[in-house]
Parts: structure tokens; C-alpha cells; sequence
């Protein structure tokens, strides 16, 4: 294998070069994310074979640096300059790329300055690959498989660089990634299953562990609920793990809402988790309902219990797509977006028939749950949105609905940095859901702790 030095203070660089280069063109490297660091291991003659770096490393001219050091020492060592920030920049001194993540134009310079041929690199197979939460990623301390970043918008495979091996650490990583706004990882199309059934194994115990508390119970409830949304994304069968994986869920939500004083408070710990929209609204939307419950003089616990089960469930099928594109929210607005193929778009249309038919199939599914799960979109029939809420749906489809849209003004007026104001935002639900029995749930949430 040959042998080269990676001079860089950008860490997540760091490691998208190192095994991409390992993996497609045998290359192994030093990493350092010091210049001066660097230029010691210049001095000791260790650079290797050649030398990839930065065009600037803070305020510093690391391509000049470098270039010079091997010109001081009189070696023969062919340099890439990553970027355009250095005198050294597309001059003879330097090959020069572009900067961040174009990994197919690193790896086939890389290849030339080495020899090494596209018949070599082409038998190194590319998969397909499925993207998976970065909440899943977390349930892992090393990795299970090779994962990948997606770094464009493309749809090729050449968008999809390798971060971590087989068996890497995974310590830090997630935090790492989201910081740079990545929101999945991805893996080989063929080992999905494989993965969620690994990561159900390590959500089940942390579920089951009695000393898990707070933050750390929801965020170990959104881990199950990216893996029943990927398990049931492979089937729509009800097996034993996702009844058990879901019933822990459920409790441990219903827990951390017993602890929250107020709503403001459980949302801010869910930003604060940099939740995923879907579990967000699922929790969210628990929170409220069972406010509203408490209120209106028809409500019961018995009520109270079956809506935590179908907010838990209402949008499951729903999982795989937002984790396609985290980008997204408001499940209304995906068939309007151009990304989302036929088949997905159908998904988004039948999702609430999807759930309602899959619950029936649930050991021990509250009476009514699935009327509940089929009306949640105002619809009769669980097919498509309206815009006129009528009075020929379920009381409790109703409760879900108001709740629902309530947590949506929470999380526009979240994305605007604007503060949410309880009268308006009760103002503007009378003003959308003009109907009697609407209203008078509406009433319920003058009393919600804000």
C-alpha cells in the first residue's frame, strides 16, 4: 500500500479523505491537522509517496508553507493543494483541487500521479446505498458496516464518500456530522435490514434500562422510532420486535411528558436533541393532546392512552421518506415536491390507510385506533389532505388534528426565531377549523402550560 501525508484542520476532511483513499486507491496517510506538525514529519523524511493539503489553514498560507519545506529539502514529492486560498494555487508548484468533499476528482488525480489505472480502481465495486438517521447511527459505538456521506444533491453514486469503516469508532461522529449539517449516514442498500435489526437489539436495552431518565429516554424513543419506521419501510408485518420496540416507546414518551412542566420546555429539549421532524411531532403532539384530553369535560384517560398509542403511530410509514429527505417538513407539502418519486408521493397520499391497516394487525390495538390513524388528515377514507374540516370524523381524530396543527405553529414560529404567542396561535386555529366541535377543542389548549 502506498503511503502519503494529509495535512488538514478540518476533521470531518480529514476522514472522508482517509478512507477514500484507503478504499479506492490503496493510498494510506498521516493525518495531521497542525502545519507545523506537518512540516516535523516533512523534516523526518515520513511524508511518503505525496502530500494533500489544504490551501489555507486559518489565517496561515498552508500550500506555500509546504510547497516550500520540500523545496528547502530538496525533494522529489508531487504535492496537492486543496483549493484556491494559496499563492501556490494553480501554479506548476502544486496540483490544485477543488476544496471540500469532490472526492472523484481527488481520487483520479491521485491515481495518475501514482499510476494506478482505472481497471484497478474499478475493481473496487461501488453499492447502492439507503440512508439511515443519524439517530440510528448513535445507538452504535463502532460502526456495523462501511457508512457513507451523501455530500451533493445528485443521485450518483459518485455523491457518496466513505467516513467510517467497518468497525470504526463511532464516538463523536453524529454530533460531528450534524454540526456540518448532515442529517443521515448511509450504508449498503443490501444490508438494511441487517442494520435496523442490529440497531433494535441496542434500542430495546436502553428502553429496558430502569435508570435511563430525561433527555436520554427521548432520545433513545427516537432511535426505536427510526427503527419501527425502518422495519415496517421493509414490511408492513406487525413481528414480535415491532410490538415490543413500539411499547417501550409509547411508555418512555408518556414518562418524559409526566416530567415536562410545560411545552415550551419539551420542545426546546427536543431542539436541543436536534430531534427529527416526524418524532418531534409524534411527541409534541402526545404532549398536547393529552392536555386537551384533561380539558374537555368528554375526555378519559382510557382516550388520553389510545392517542399516545396513535401519535406514535399515525405517520409511520412516512419514516423512510423523511429520512430520504431530512430537508423536508410538513407532510402536506411533500406530493407538491419534485424530489419525491411516484411511488414515494403514493406513500405520502396513502400513508394514513397504510398505518390504520397495520395497527389492526397490533396484539392488543386500543378500540378505535385505527379510525383514529385513517381520519388523522381530515380525510374518510385515509387517502390525501383537506382543507375543510368537517364534523364526520372521530372526536379523537379531531383531538389529533387541532393538536397537530398546534405543534406546527410552535415549529414555524421556530424556524422564523420568532417567540410563539398562545393567543395567537389559538386565534389562528378558530380562524382555520371554523366548526363548532373544533372550536370547543381549541377552548382546551386557553389552559395549556406555555
Amino acid at each position: 500500500m502506498a503511503h502519503g501525508l494529509l495535512v488538514s484542520d478540518h476533521a470531518i476532511i480529514n476522514d472522508i479523505y482517509s478512507f477514500n483513499l484507503k478504499a479506492y486507491v490503496d493510498l494510506g496517510v498521516t493525518v495531521k491537522d497542525s502545519l507545523e506538525d506537518a512540516l516535523k514529519v516533512i523534516e523526518l523524511g515520513a511524508a511518503g509517496e505525496i502530500i494533500i493539503c489544504l490551501s489555507q489553514m486559518g489565517e496561515v498560507d498552508a500550500g506555500f508553507a509546504i510547497v516550500t519545506k520540500v523545496e528547502e529539502l530538496g525533494l522529489d514529492i508531487p504535492i496537492i493543494v486543496i483549493g484556491e486560498k494559496s499563492s501556490v494555487s494553480n501554479t506548476a508548484k502544486a496540483y490544485t483541487l477543488p476544496p471540500n468533499f469532490n472526492i472523484p476528482v481527488l481520487v483520479k488525480t491521485i491515481a495518475k500521479i501514482l499510476g494506478i489505472t482505472a481497471k484497478d480502481m474499478m475493481e473496487k465495486s461501488i453499492p447502492d446505498f439507503y440512508p439511515v438517521p443519524m439517530s440510528i447511527v448513535d445507538t452504535f459505538e463502532v460502526a456495523p458496516c462501511h457508512l457513507y456521506l451523501k455530500v451533493s444533491k445528485g443521485s450518483a453514486n459518485s455523491d457518496y464518500v466513505l467516513c467510517v469503516e467497518k468497525e470504526g469508532s463511532l464516538s463523536g461522529k453524529g454530533d460531528r456530522y450534524r454540526s456540518e449539517g448532515f442529517h443521515n449516514l448511509y450504508i449498503p442498500s443490501d444490508l438494511r435490514l441487517e442494520i435496523v435489526n442490529k440497531a433494535s437489539k441496542v434500542v430495546m436495552a436502553k428502553l429496558n434500562d430502569p435508570l435511563i431518565q430525561g433527555q436520554d429516554r427521548l432520545k433513545a424513543s427516537e432511535q426505536g422510532y427510526d427503527v419501527v419506521g425502518g422495519l415496517l419501510g421493509e414490511s408492513s408485518e406487525v413481528t414480535p420486535e415491532v410490538v415490543a420496540i413500539s411499547k417501550r416507546c409509547v411508555e418512555s414518551v408518556k414518562a418524559v411528558i409526566g416530567e415536562v412542566p410545560k411545552v415550551k420546555i419539551l420542545l426546546l429539549g427536543m431542539l436541543e436533541n436536534k430531534t427529527g421532524y416526524l418524532y418531534l411531532h409524534s411527541v409534541m403532539g402526545t404532549y398536547v393532546s393529552r392536555h386537551i384530553i384533561r380539558e374537555i369535560s368528554w375526555g378519559s384517560d382510557e382516550h388520553a392512552e389510545k392517542l399516545s398509542f396513535v401519535f406514535f403511530f399515525h405517520d409511520i410509514f412516512l419514516s423512510p421518506i423523511f429520512a430520504k429527505y431530512p430537508h423536508f417538513q410538513f407532510e402536506e407539502d411533500l406530493v407538491f415536491k419534485d424530489d419525491l418519486g411516484d411511488k414515494e408521493k403514493e406513500v405520502v397520499i396513502n400513508h394514513a390507510r397504510l398505518a390504520a391497516e397495520m395497527v389492526k394487525s397490533f396484539p392488543r390495538c386500543p378500540m378505535g385506533a385505527d379510525a383514529i390513524i385513517l381520519q388523522h388528515h381530515g380525510t374518510t377514507n385515509g387517502m390525501g389532505f383537506t382543507l375543510d374540516y368537517k364534523d364526520d370524523i372521530s372526536p379523537l381524530a379531531k383531538v389529533l388534528i387541532v393538536s397537530e396543527a398546534f405543534v406546527d405553529q410552535l415549529i414555524l414560529a421556530r424556524d422564523s426565531g420568532a417567540e410563539p404567542v398562545l393567543e395567537d396561535m389559538i386565534a389562528e386555529l378558530r380562524t382555520r377549523f371554523r366548526k363548532h366541535t373544533y372550536k370547543k377543542i381549541i377552548n382546551c389548549l386557553e389552559t395549556i402550560s406555555f
